[in-house]
């Protein structure tokens, strides 16, 4: 499934650039797992602090939707100017993608300040929950203009070949917002205890830090693009163009979140023990996912900057080195997180029950893993190459025809209830690499104009 002999010119190529993704998008993560372990250890609210942070990281995960939507056409876009040495489309695409980013977070804004609670009522969960959720998701509304700047940005970079600054800046992000979080979810040095609120608080704050540093690093010019302030602020044509590679990526993120909420409406039922193991099982996925996206973003960079080149051979065996690397990294994380389910559960909270029912779902995502990795790499060089539509059909297809009839009927018809439910989650990635895998071997996507 995984191509023709290996190339390990290309393999040092993908390898160079996706690490720092890797590291970056794991601090990245950490920043909003901090609020999870931190709200986890509250005592007899735990389970309820746990529940309400869960399930606002799953509503504001739409708005991250948004965000990675936009800049799957700026990744293809700088990549492919990079690769045809023409620096100043490069800053263009760049400057066009902020603009859009900044429009874009005020709407989203608006929606989560006002639709927060009327979202979690949706989901049934207990009010404790839902009060507690409703103002962790309206707080950290407030910063997604920030969260825009700061993810665009940094995108921005990785395209053009950069992803060591990318991760210095998530390492600052962290810092921040660990210090911050410590202080406010308890009330240590001279502010009040605020728990979930305070989480949120933190990791706001964290992210304005965020959008300050990428746009001291591109204002300055110290990475491979420029922001430049002078010129046109609006170029319709190129965001357009943006628009054209990354609507589909956008469609995709948006009914892929549509999809985990409707999964997670099937869990809540199970009680809160089981939706706080759910959540936590989330955050375990999203840790084991980030070498999956550091070779995806690889192989976008390396695809996109190929293609340029007018190098279509090239850009074939980056994305099949970068799937074989995926593979070989997901393995080894299948493998310790499946060993190391009950201590990793125990890091985020002390509920017995919780903990069992952690330890289920980690094991039963764990077999997915590998699948993971070959999706997210050939995920990612498809994208690389403006072939955003496939991808689209696949994910789509993936949880709305797999997971989610798999998971009603196992869950509720032949009563195996909650195991039922997070079995699928397997048989859908299975499905979604071994389709996109023969997709980019017919090598179609080596035509297409963007």
């Amino acid at each position: 499934m995984l191509g023709r002999a290996g190339d390990p010119e290309a393999r040092a190529s993908v390898f160079r650039l996706a690490w720092p993704v890797m590291v970056s998008n794991l601090l990245q993560t950490l920043t909003t797992t901090i609020d999870l372990l931190l709200v986890g250890s509250l005592g007899a609210t735990a389970p309820r602090a746990v529940a309400a942070v869960g399930l606002g990281g799953q509503f504001l995960f739409l708005f991250f939707s948004i965000m990675i939507s936009v800049s799957a056409g700026t990744i293809a876009l700088v990549a492919r100017a990079i690769g045809a040495k023409d620096q100043s489309t490069a800053d263009h695409v760049l400057k066009q993608s902020l603009l859009l980013g900044a429009l874009l977070s005020v709407p989203l804004t608006v929606f989560g300040i006002l639709f927060a609670r009327p979202v979690l009522l949706s989901f049934g969960a207990e009010p404790a929950v839902v009060d507690l959720g409703t103002a962790y998701i309206q707080i950290v509304s407030l910063s997604v203009f920030f969260q825009f700047i700061a993810f665009l940005g940094n995108s921005a970079l990785r395209g053009a070949g950069d992803t060591v600054t990318p991760l210095w800046i998530g390492g600052l992000v962290n810092v921040v917002n660990f210090l911050l979080a410590v202080n406010l979810i308890y009330g240590l040095v001279l502010v009040p205890r605020l728990e979930v609120a305070g989480a949120a608080i933190a990791t706001s704050l964290s992210y304005v830090v965020g959008a300050a540093a990428v746009l001291g690093v591109l204002l300055r010019g110290r990475g491979r693009l420029r922001l430049r302030l002078s010129g046109d602020w609006l170029d319709r044509e190129m965001i357009r163009r943006i628009f054209r590679i990354g609507w589909p990526a956008t469609l995709e993120q948006i009914m892929l979140q549509l999809a985990f909420i409707l999964w997670v409406g099937m869990v809540v039922g199970f009680g809160t023990e089981i939706l706080a193991a759910h959540q936590i099982g989330l955050r375990i996925q999203s840790f084991a996912f980030m070498p999956g996206f550091g070779f995806a973003i690889a192989a976008t960079a390396l695809v996109g900057q190929n293609l340029g080149a007018r190098n279509p051979a090239a850009a074939e065996r980056s994305g099949w080195e970068a799937a074989k690397l995926s593979v070989l990294v997901m393995v080894g994380i299948a493998v310790a997180i499946f060993a190391f389910a009950p201590t990793i559960a125990r890091a985020f909270i002390a509920d017995d029950v919780v903990v069992g029912w952690t330890v289920t779902f980690i094991r039963i995502h764990a077999v997915s893993i590998p699948a993971v990795g070959v999706f997210f790499a050939i995920d990612g060089a498809l994208r690389g190459a403006g072939d955003t539509r496939f991808p689209l059909k696949t994910s789509l297809s993936g949880i709305y025809a797999v997971r989610l009839p798999l998971s009603f009927i196992l869950g509720f018809i032949l009563n195996f209830g909650i195991i039922g439910v997070w079995i699928p989650l397997v048989v859908e990635y299975w499905y979604r690499a071994a389709v996109i895998s023969l997709h980019f071997r017919r090598g179609r996507w080596k035509s297409l104009r963007v």
